[in-house]
């Protein structure tokens, strides 16, 4: 039950997060593309909420690795195997 749950959760962030992605960028490239005539927007203001969307994707893709860690564990998986060397492992950003 618990491995269903993380894998429909894995596959519901892989879908969504590109989704929300997408749409605060056509959001925010409407806005750009406006001008500065017709509802300007404060660039401060975008890079910060950018920064935060930044944030937590990151937090989500490390949520999603201990979620991946865990299901191979319940599997009895052995790391080796799947081809992740713990040097790859280390490539992920950690949130600010």
């Amino acid at each position: 039950m618990i491995a269903l749950l993380a894998i429909l959760a894995t596959i519901a962030a892989v879908l969504i997060v590109p989704m929300i992605a997408t749409s605060v960028a056509r959001n925010v490239a409407e806005a750009v593309n406006r001008g500065p005539g017709r509802g300007s927007i404060d660039q401060d203001m975008v890079e910060a909420r950018l920064g935060r969307i930044e944030e937590a994707i990151d937090a989500m893709a490390l949520q999603i690795e201990t979620l991946t860690d865990q299901q191979r564990a319940l599997l009895g998986a052995p790391r080796d195997t799947l081809g992740h060397a713990e040097s790859e492992r280390s490539r992920t950003e950690r949130p600010r």
